[in-house]
């Protein structure tokens, strides 16, 4: 079977890096030839060279608004004669119907990663979604909750929830070689992972911080992430940073795994929901416990006094105070982390994933 995926960049993130770990798991199975699509030359996971796929850029130089897209995305399905398209995200979706309808390829939809409250969906976002869904043979979500959030039509709709490599979190670097690495000197330290976007609250995470160091200096707080489409959010945490040496920003780097596996509190503040955050799933593989907003696909994958503390209408006083308490209890993290990495090897792994996506191709032409 001759599969192309379609995907804007391999930058850090979610959907990407669930897309390299697909592409790593259909490495070992000879049945498929690949083709790799990107909207423009960027690509941040290294491991990806390693797999041999032929990749595309679809146009040389990156223009926001280029028309003429669809026509050499067209050229590229003529040329490939691909049996599936699979996009990942809502404009590559956008451009790969043309080829769909012209030459009769069957499409799968991965544009669903996220699950906000309908109501703050542009409009303008609302038609596009309209517009793939009416042309898409497939839609996956990486969870129920996406589903609901962006309601495509349930006939069409899949839920494969996000797998992770298991491998990835063996023989880590010590934890104190890590800390020492990042200037952690405090016995505990905090963590999370996430770029300064609209979607990520690191305003209330630094607020949050600071309120802790009110009480107590023995827990740092590690911002791992570099600037996204919220600079000013960044450049905010980095004053901060200046003024108080345990709040440190580490922007991008290659070693999350052992720098999350040496912290004790894995927290992710997303108010406009997530699906199945890959932040999240990476904490739980790693044995932490979790913090996390009470809303979207997290509820899917966070059980509240389970596994971690799901956060409704806490205020910032209260979430200082929950966190300097779950640190104080030692028994109460372990047994989270426990229940969270039991999650992962149950229901997350690459295997699961792989093979459901395997089901659904092959589903595809029975």
């Amino acid at each position: 079977m001759k599969i192309i995926y379609f995907i804007g960049t391999l930058c850090p993130g979610g959907k990407e890096r669930r897309l390299i770990e697909l592409l790593k798991y259909l490495r070992l199975n000879n049945n498929y030839e690949i083709m790799l699509i990107l909207r423009q030359n960027n690509i941040s996971y290294s491991y990806f060279y390693n797999l041999g796929y032929p990749y595309k850029i679809l146009a040389n130089k990156y223009k926001k608004r280029d028309w003429k897209l669809p026509i050499y995305f067209l050229s590229i399905c003529r040329d490939f004669k691909p049996d599936l398209i699979h996009t990942w995200g809502c404009m590559p979706t956008v451009v790969a119907i043309l080829a769909s309808y012209i030459l009769h390829i069957p499409l799968i939809n991965s544009q669903i990663t996220s699950a906000p409250p309908k109501e703050i969906i542009p409009f303008k976002q609302k038609i596009l979604n309209k517009i793939n869904f009416t042309f898409s043979d497939i839609i996956i979500s990486n969870s129920y909750a996406g589903i609901k959030s962006f309601n495509p039509p349930l006939k069409k709709s899949k839920v494969i929830y996000n797998g992770i490599d298991l491998k990835r979190f063996e023989n880590l670097a010590d934890k104190d070689i890590i800390k020492n690495k990042y200037g952690i000197k405090t016995a505990y330290a905090v963590v999370m992972v996430a770029s300064f976007s609209d979607y990520k609250d690191y305003d209330r995470y630094i607020r949050v911080a600071n309120l802790t160091h009110n009480t107590r200096k023995d827990i740092s707080f590690i911002c791992i992430g570099g600037p996204g489409n919220d600079a000013a959010s960044f450049h905010r945490a980095k004053k901060q940073a200046d003024i108080n040496p345990l709040i440190i920003i580490t922007g991008i780097i290659s070693e999350v795994e052992a720098l999350v596996n040496a912290c004790d509190i894995c927290v992710l503040f997303s108010p406009q929901g997530e699906g199945i955050s890959n932040a999240i799933l990476e904490y739980m593989a790693l044995g932490k416990p979790v913090i996390a907003y009470d809303i979207g696909g997290t509820k899917e994958i966070i059980k509240n006094g389970v596994n971690g503390i799901l956060l409704k209408e806490e205020n910032d006083f209260q979430v200082s105070e929950l966190i300097s308490d779950l640190i104080d209890n030692v028994q109460l993290r372990e047994k989270f982390g426990k229940h969270s990495r039991k999650i992962i090897e149950e229901r997350f792994t690459l295997d699961e994933m792989g093979m459901k996506y395997m089901q659904t191709y092959e589903r595809m032409f029975k």
